[in-house]
């Protein structure tokens, strides 16, 4: 058997965790699986942050050397993306957070460690969830981003399985 991976967010005050999620589109709203056209971006403001996480299941040793970063997809006058790994949640707004633009290139991409610290996920611990820590993201626009959709970006998650 091999590990299977799916991408969790959690949203609102008391945290919601959802599994599986079939997007991570920014938007005006707390939530996950945001159509973006009911809920834009207003010019000049921010997305509500996104707190994601990798989730592993099914039967395999180690998941190690975990690495998230954008890979793909051009940004357009004015938008930038922020992230931050390994950080702690927090009830998403649209508030600027403290992260840096989010790693283009494999050889900057953002560690990630497993939800409990460590730098592996190993199966069949005692005490150990199966996800990675959080990767908080928030989608930045300023008064010279142009109104309508952004381009595509592509979020690359890697990691090695024992």
């Amino acid at each position: 058997m091999a590990a299977t991976h799916e991408w969790s967010e959690s949203n609102g005050a008391g945290e919601v965790v959802t599994d599986a999620i079939a997007n991570i589109n920014f938007g005006s709203v707390d939530d996950n699986n945001i159509n973006t056209i009911t809920y834009p971006i207003t010019i000049g403001q921010n997305s509500f942050s996104k707190y994601i996480r990798g989730k592993f299941t099914g039967v395999f040793t180690e998941i190690s050397n975990m690495k998230f970063w954008k890979s793909a997809g051009a940004y357009i006058v004015g938008e930038s993306l922020k992230a931050g790994a390994n950080v702690a949640y927090a009830t998403p707004s649209q508030v600027g957070t403290v992260d840096t633009d989010i790693p283009t290139t494999e050889g900057a991409a953002l560690s990630v460690n497993s939800a409990e610290g460590n730098p592996t996920i190993e199966y069949g611990v005692s005490g150990v969830s199966g996800y990675t820590g959080y990767m908080r993201l928030q989608l930045r626009t300023t008064g010279s981003t142009p109104a309508g959709a952004v381009n595509q970006k592509t979020l690359t998650f890697q990691y090695d399985e024992v």
